[in-house]
């Protein structure tokens, strides 16, 4: 059923944030698609040969995260504006590798204007709009 999912119980990661990504990941990469459905818990578990609890923590976790909904009758269903809910946290997940880079840069002497000129320039490599008469690609 899930043949696309593979847990790894010697990876240290916890065994409902292994799904959560993987799920998170096929629904990236198009695997899933809003309105597929999910195998039940009890279908997932005994699949995966992992405790029921375990499916339902990281389901509800993807439902707080906007990704998938339970519903009565109909089970566990992919949310229609999951692409969305995705760009967003992509973005979010940009800004704070963003946050970080300044602050290694900070860390390591980097003085705001230089920083300021290298990022001014990677925007200018990707954003032809903005470049200024001269400048090369």
């Amino acid at each position: 059923m899930a043949i696309w999912l593979h847990i790894n119980i010697r990876s240290g990661v916890p065994i409902y944030v292994q799904l959560i990504e993987q799920i998170q990941h096929a629904l990236e990469v198009g695997t899933l698609s809003p309105g597929d459905g999910l195998p039940s818990v009890r279908e997932l578990a005994s699949e995966l040969s992992i405790a029921p609890n375990t499916i339902a923590k990281a389901y509800n976790e993807l439902q707080r995260m906007g990704l998938i909904e339970s519903r009565a009758g109909k089970g566990t269903i992919v949310l229609g504006e999951v692409e969305e809910t995705i760009r967003t946290r992509q973005q979010e997940a940009l800004i704070e590798r963003l946050q970080a880079i300044v602050h290694d840069a900070s860390k390591l002497g980097m003085s705001a204007e230089t920083l300021q000129s290298h990022f001014e320039y990677a925007v200018q490599q990707f954003f032809p709009e903005l470049q200024r008469p001269g400048d090369k690609k």
